[in-house]
């Protein structure tokens, strides 16, 4: 009798909730195929597209063009664009994906444009950046809509997605926990779409706590590489106070014109500065690199006090009366009215906030939060998986759009990549018979496996020691010999895994099984990360090395690409068994840089904001 309670079958399976996925869905749904798209929470109200703060753009050459804009910034044009993509990505992005970003990029989002429209849902546009700002909640609506428009797409919610299935060398399915009844689900299908973002490692982020890597991890398992799995991107996220932990508040009121005159200082008070220099001022579409001068700029003061302070500074208000701050944050709250509950920004009450600051000697306690990942699994142009027939890949669970750095809009990524990739799944679900996975019942027994172990370590004791270790070594500014510790604490960490035990019968809602398998999604991931860092000894992007500020072209001008050859059945690899690549980027349009820069700054400085 098998263990798995019940069986689906599909011609495309989707696995995500939120923009990449629903693109992929509604795409495939219209050649005529059965699609079924499966959302470990609800969809469009869950993963990262709930915590949207900003929104998303295109280039002002296809405003104009395909949606008619025709007050679209005409000087930013498509070789603007590409070029923006390609330099800021310090050169380690796959170009030809970089292209298409560029060149579908207003074709995708016109579509969710007029999802939005129908759902009656507000998108600001704002001509000289050609972008539109948005909130969670309004894209998540619109996402629904798209849903709704797609021809027989069938969306299984609350749904956690534990393992690809195969028949041979080919994904043939998944095999799912249904969170609220415990029950095994499995998905037969003739081809898969991963679409499912990307992982957070750390115990603060600034997005939402289902990034957790499964799809990328579960890619690898089934054999596919991934690659630059060290980049990660943080941006100035609160710490304290508890109610508003994780909110991107201080980022975004870094721009705000209210409250302008804020410092940043260290925890002594020491005060971290971001130069005056009219080189590193940024333009209406450069606006994003501001977050990775921030990490450079901030984030090189708050290392040198990190063994005393840890990850945490202050945006200090002292500059303001309380009466103005009062105000400060009321004004900003106005601005975004639209898109949140009046006096809110995303749930934190701004008039509680302002009061707390107050106390707080007109200080807020900040850290640098992951927000983003831009490392992922391989994809060929048409997000097929090279090496995993059956196996597609769309939006922040890919890597290769951004490179080291993300200046584009993740929004538009997903967009993109799901208008693609849906495309191309049904065009191979077409020429494809459906085969029947044969490892179902021996992935489910290992499922299940910590159930078996009356004793062993806690899961979610072991995701604490995981962000624990990467709060320490891997997070934003890096050393050699942090990351050196990190490494053999995170392996050890990984292999220890195969002991979780989860005491707890029921399945019911079971967190502690739950994150059985979630911890060793991201310890997986967080090894291959930290060994990337640990080995490229320069900075790049957002990978800054204390000890190697530099940024060497001439020799790590190449991605880590990292795979388990021929995958894994069940359980954790063995050490040794990660096998590691050097992959040189090609010149599919634009050359590759070839001197060397002094850092990160200096190189964004000179190769995207000069005349920005």
């Amino acid at each position: 009798m098998s263990i798995i309670s019940k069986f689906i079958e599909t011609d495309v399976l989707v696995i995500g909730g939120a923009g990449a996925a629903v693109m992929s869905a509604v795409r495939a749904s219209r050649e005529g195929l059965s699609v079924t798209l499966v959302s470990k929470g609800k969809l469009g109200k869950s993963g990262n597209t709930i915590m949207i703060g900003g929104g998303f753009g295109v280039d002002g050459e296809g405003a104009r063009e395909v949606l008619g804009l025709t007050d679209a910034n005409p000087a930013y044009t498509r070789e603007k664009a590409l070029e923006k993509l390609v330099y800021s990505g310090f050169f380690l992005g796959d170009q030809r994906l970089q292209k298409l970003f560029v060149d579908l990029g207003p074709k995708a989002t016109g579509e969710c444009l007029e999802w939005a429209k129908e759902a009656g849902q507000p998108f600001h546009y704002y001509p000289a950046s050609v972008s539109w700002r948005s909130s969670g909640a309004v894209f998540g609506r619109a996402v629904a809509r798209g849903v709704k428009k797609g021809h027989s797409i069938a969306v299984h919610e609350d749904i956690f997605i534990a393992e690809l299935l195969k028949k041979d060398d080919r994904v043939a399915g998944a095999l799912g926990i249904d969170i609220y009844s415990g029950d095994l689900v499995q998905f037969n299908a003739r081809v898969v779409i991963l679409a499912s973002g990307g992982f957070q490692p750390f115990s603060l982020q600034n997005s939402n706590s289902d990034m957790t890597g499964d799809g990328i991890a579960m890619g690898i398992r089934a054999g596919a590489r991934v690659r630059d799995m060290e980049f990660l991107l943080y941006i100035p996220t609160i710490l304290e106070p508890w109610y508003a932990r994780g909110s991107i508040l201080p980022f975004l009121l870094t721009f705000s014109p209210v409250l302008k005159n804020t410092k940043r200082t260290d925890l002594d008070g020491r005060e971290l500065v971001f130069p005056p220099d009219e080189k590193y001022k940024v333009g209406p579409t450069t606006t994003k690199v501001n977050k990775a001068l921030m990490a450079e700029f901030y984030g090189r003061g708050i290392y040198e006090q990190f063994a005393l302070h840890g990850n945490a500074f202050y945006y200090d208000y002292s500059a303001y009366t309380a009466e103005e701050i009062r105000k400060g944050l009321r004004e900003f709250g106005d601005s975004y009215r639209e898109f949140h509950r009046e006096g809110y920004y995303n749930g934190t009450d701004l008039a509680r906030l302002a009061e707390d600051i107050i106390k707080n000697s007109k200080r807020l306690k900040v850290s640098f939060g992951n927000e983003y990942s831009m490392g992922g699994i391989v994809v060929e142009p048409d997000f097929s998986v090279p090496g995993v027939p059956g196996l597609f890949a769309a939006g922040e669970v890919t890597g290769g759009t951004f490179g080291a750095f993300r200046s584009g809009d993740g929004l538009t990524e997903m967009l993109v990549h799901g208008y693609v990739a849906g495309e191309s799944a049904a065009a191979y679900a077409k020429r494809t018979e459906r085969m029947l996975p044969g490892d179902a019942e021996q992935k489910a027994a290992f499922i299940l496996s910590p159930f078996t172990r009356p004793r062993g370590m806690s899961p979610i004791e072991a995701r604490t020691r995981l962000e624990k270790i990467c709060d320490e070594g891997f997070d934003f500014f890096r050393d050699e010999e942090r990351l050196a510790g990190a490494y053999r604490k995170i392996i050890a960490l990984h292999q220890s895994l195969q002991e979780l035990s989860v005491p707890l019968a029921d399945r019911r809602y079971n967190l502690e099984w739950l994150n059985s398998l979630i911890v060793r999604n991201l310890a997986l991931l967080a090894e291959i990360g930290i060994y990337g860092a640990l080995n490229r000894r320069e900075s790049r992007g957002t990978h800054l090395r204390a000890d190697f500020p530099g940024v060497n072209n001439k020799e790590y001008l190449f991605s880590f690409v990292a795979s388990v050859p021929g995958g894994l059945v069940t359980g954790i690899p063995q050490p040794g068994s990660i096998v590691y690549e050097k992959r040189r980027p090609e010149a599919y349009h634009l050359p590759l840089v070839t001197e060397n820069y002094l850092s990160v700054a200096d190189f964004l400085a000179e190769k995207v904001l000069h005349g920005a």
